[in-house]
């Protein structure tokens, strides 16, 4: 999770749209950004940036707008994206209430010993991230204990995607004729885009490398030790380091020249030479 941390926010920065850019500082390596970018148009094509869904014409009427009138008449609202947005939260939730549970028990995840449990914890969270994040939410309300906070958090964030819906919808009616359609329209397009009937990520199917590709994500702090070191590592040196995740078939790619070929359409750049030379002998 320290690892996994940055690359989510960094994903979802680059998902949302990279919004105020010139302001934004890149605290990933450049061919992470060239994956989330993959991501966007495949696993999240069925989301729009709100920026994008709603386009504000004036920000002085917009911001005292109080009637549905005087709030069309400063902005202008995409229902069709509206809906697909709100819906990909929604078919999430249901995902998690409903889905992953017989998953993870299908794996023998919830059935395990205190002590495998405990072990796979550490591997996920590990115990300086747990700490960090624990003493973050603490300082919320000292007063609570930190499972009643995450939870009033968790159940808030339910909340409100589960009411998104209905009160879009709402909205919707009263804006103009036909936004009603296309809010509901978007919905579907958006909850049926982005998980399918069993959970699957539909774009997943269009990514042939997604092993190799979040292999590549989680492992950046190695990988931006290679693109600094001096002298600079080369191809071969990653692919060496890759070679015991390749052999039981954690990452699809099975040679050099896969790695290469991946390396050039993500801008990953590492030295292609020639092999390293054999050192002489004395």
């Amino acid at each position: 999770m320290e690892r996994w941390e940055p690359v989510s926010k960094e994903m979802n920065w680059v998902i949302s749209g990279r919004p105020h850019a010139t302001e934004h500082q890149q605290i990933l390596p450049e061919y992470c950004y060239n994956i989330f970018d993959l991501y966007a148009r495949t696993i999240f094509k069925c989301f729009t940036p709100i920026s994008e869904v709603i386009t504000i014409t004036d920000k002085e009427r917009a911001a005292t707008a109080k009637t549905v009138e005087e709030a069309r008449a400063a902005m202008k609202i995409d229902w069709d994206q509206m809906g697909s947005v709100f819906s990909m939260g929604e078919r999430a939730i249901k995902y998690f209430e409903n889905e992953a549970e017989p998953l993870l028990k299908r794996e023998g995840l919830l059935d395990l010993p205190p002590q495998k449990e405990d072990e796979l914890f550490r591997l996920i969270f590990g115990d300086r991230w747990m700490k960090a994040k624990l003493a973050e939410f603490q300082a919320l309300d000292k007063n609570k204990p930190v499972e009643e906070i995450i939870e009033q958090r968790i159940t808030a964030m339910e909340e409100t995607t589960k009411k998104a819906i209905p009160e879009w919808h709402e909205k919707a009616r009263d804006w103009e004729p036909g936004a009603t359609t296309k809010f509901h329209a978007g919905a579907a397009k958006g909850s049926a885009g982005f998980l399918d009937q069993v959970g699957e990520l539909h774009g997943e199917r269009k990514i042939k490398l997604k092993n190799t590709y979040e292999m590549l994500l989680i492992c950046w702090p190695e990988i931006e030790a290679m693109l600094k070191a001096e002298p600079p590592k080369r191809m071969e040196d990653l692919w060496n380091w890759l070679v015991p995740f390749s052999h039981p078939y954690w990452i699809e790619i099975q040679d050099l020249d896969q790695l290469v070929s991946l390396a050039r359409s993500i801008k990953l750049k590492l030295n292609e030479g020639g092999r390293p030379r054999k050192p002489r002998k004395g």
